[in-house]
């Protein structure tokens, strides 16, 4: 029976594994009476129109409870992509946190660098015009429009804070934005990793990389692509007031809403456009945090990491009771498909090979 004993053996060590990488609750959630909605219990709508402009069609994705409520708070997501690539299905992951918390989560899309021939301003136009449909529609998704705040990634978080910092009513421009839908106050910002000064990650004129990235390898490999000058039409250097028009650091003013973000130490952003949106928001009084990470991990790659603190802070400022926290334990190696199918696929052969031992077994007896 030593075969038989051996092939068991290794069954129930990939059982224990398969028990070890499921999800444990943390110290903190086990003391916490609340608890997140289960996964099962997130309905997500996919492609819902919300405006129509420069020939496209502009959607988004609406993650809920699918338990009935009323006055819910909203968070609206921007993904990244460097102005020019992305979508909103990008921010799955982020949308299925927020309605497991008992919030509203929309995904939203918007023209990209290829779309449209002025990328500024129409791509912020595209998130303001996004915000007021969400507060237009507040009542049909049981959100509360006097409580929808933002989350945006990358690019998507530099969007976010400008409609932070500008509003709905006007575009980056200064004029009047025109909507079908009435302007709708944001009442916080958070953003990931935002580009915040985009002069610093162009590369000028008979320059040699992006003065912002320093030493940084993979930031100049990155920013030395014309992701910046796509966006703007022209480059900082050869129009400095549209640069400037276009970046968080020169629009703080005392009107913003309160802003919370983060950047990691050596990432893609430098730190030093985190410290300086850090300054600019000091000195005009604004209410806000800058959380630093050590490492190099880029917008969603810190999710784990800053998403509880994060909500916690979106909640206070939001003027609704904290959300309950997430626990990421095991939650990477959970989701991952090739993991999941890595091992079905290994307990489907060990009782094949169990099967065999078992009937070799018994031909020697």
């Amino acid at each position: 029976m030593t075969r038989v004993r051996v092939v068991a053996a290794l069954v129930a060590a990939v059982v224990i594994a398969c028990t070890v990488a499921a999800p444990m609750a943390s110290a903190d959630g086990a003391s916490t009476p609340a608890t997140p909605l289960p996964p099962s219990a997130v309905t997500v709508t996919r492609d819902v129109e919300f405006a129509h402009v420069g020939g496209l069609t502009l959607t988004l994705d609406v993650f809920a409870s699918d338990r009935p409520a009323t006055g819910r708070p909203a968070l609206v997501l921007v993904h990244g992509g460097a102005w020019g690539y992305g979508k909103s299905s990008d921010l799955d992951a982020e949308g299925a946190l927020v309605a497991r918390e008992g919030w509203v989560g929309f995904s939203i899309s918007y023209r990209l660098a290829d779309q449209t021939p002025n990328p500024w301003p129409d791509e912020l136009s595209d998130v303001q015009r996004a915000v007021r449909w969400v507060g237009a529609h507040a009542t049909r998704y049981g959100i509360d429009p006097a409580k929808i705040a933002m989350l945006g990634l990358s690019a998507g978080g530099h969007l976010a804070l400008l409609v932070g910092e500008l509003g709905t009513a006007v575009d980056g421009t200064g004029r009047p934005l025109t909507d079908a839908d009435p302007p709708v106050a944001v009442k916080a910002v958070a953003a990931w990793s935002p580009p915040t000064q985009l002069s610093g990650l162009a590369t000028p004129p008979g320059g040699n990389k992006p003065p912002d990235c320093g030493t940084d390898s993979a930031c100049t490999a990155f920013w030395s692509l014309p992701y910046v000058n796509h966006f703007l039409g022209c480059s900082p250097t050869r129009c400095p007031a549209r640069s400037a028009q276009a970046s968080p650091t020169t629009r703080a003013t005392a009107a913003a809403v309160p802003i919370w973000w983060s950047n990691a130490t050596t990432e893609l952003v430098p730190l030093i456009q985190a410290e300086r949106l850090d300054r600019s928001l000091t000195a005009a009084g604004v209410d806000h945090h800058l959380d630093v990470l050590n490492g190099s991990g880029h917008a969603d790659q810190n999710a784990s990491k800053i998403w509880n603190d994060m909500m916690a802070w979106l909640a206070v400022k939001m003027g609704v009771p904290a959300p309950p926290p997430i626990s990421f334990a095991g939650r990477n190696l959970l989701l991952s498909p090739v993991v999941v199918i890595s091992v079905i696929l290994g307990l489907a052969l060990l009782i094949v090979l169990l099967a065999v031992a078992l009937r070799d077994e018994e031909g020697e007896i």
